[in-house]
């Protein structure tokens, strides 16, 4: 398994930005190995922090030399999706935040809400505060060029908390960046982010392992579904 350490540009970006991109992250062995547990027939699944070989890349050195310069030692790996684009599921994804996270048990706490089940799972919107401090790594398990509907970010628009959705419709796009990526590269991104993507020009197989870190406990009476 590849180790790639992040730099201070890549630290910069991910603080200006809100994104980064980090290459070569993970080594051939490794990405086949993840890649056969993910079938490329599938345009999602989630919950794959139960998977044993996903929960060992989570805590993995590969992973933990990429997160703590940002998160701190104490950062855990609290969700796992995959994401894909092929023959069989070609979509565009409009523009928005990650707002949600999944825990163990429903509780109403002021401020925190709506609340949703997903794949069985409770999910809520908590504070703002908390999810700025969170960090997306999206692996490609497949090449990701120009044609097969790449990630969009705004920048910058990770720093003004929640965004209603006039406020995500009215804001500019104009300097919107392409993050276009190779076979083993990560994507490091704040889940507040505004971000979005278009369907596949030439649909094929573009798998992504979507792990989200945080380095906040919650509070009283609320669990964490998965911590890794």
């Amino acid at each position: 398994m590849a180790i790639s350490r992040i730099s201070t540009k890549e630290l910069d970006q991910i603080s200006e930005v809100g994104c980064a991109l980090v290459s070569s992250c993970l080594d051939a062995p490794t990405l086949n190995e993840i890649g056969d547990l993910l079938d490329a027939g599938h345009a999602g699944v989630r919950n794959l922090l139960d998977v044993p070989a996903i929960r060992r890349l989570a805590s993995s050195s590969a992973v933990r030399s990429l997160i703590e310069p940002l998160l701190g030692s104490n950062c855990f790996a609290v969700r796992g999706i995959l994401f894909n684009k092929g023959d069989g599921a070609n979509w565009k994804v409009a523009w928005h935040q990650d707002c949600v996270i999944a825990v163990v048990q429903r509780k109403e706490l002021l401020g925190w809400g709506p609340w949703s089940i997903k794949a069985g799972v409770h999910h809520v919107r908590p504070s703002s505060e908390l999810m700025s401090r969170m960090l997306a790594v999206r692996f490609h398990l497949d090449d990701c060029g120009n044609d097969n509907g790449p990630l969009r970010v705004v920048p910058g628009s990770h720093r003004r908390g929640f965004l209603s959705d006039s406020q995500i419709q009215e804001w500019p796009k104009d300097n919107a960046i392409t993050c276009t990526a190779r076979r083993g590269d990560a994507i490091l991104m704040r889940p507040l982010l505004l971000h979005g993507s278009s369907a596949a020009k030439v649909p094929h197989s573009r798998r992504v392992l979507h792990l989200e870190i945080a380095a906040d406990e919650l509070p009283a009476g609320v669990n964490w579904r998965d911590r890794v």
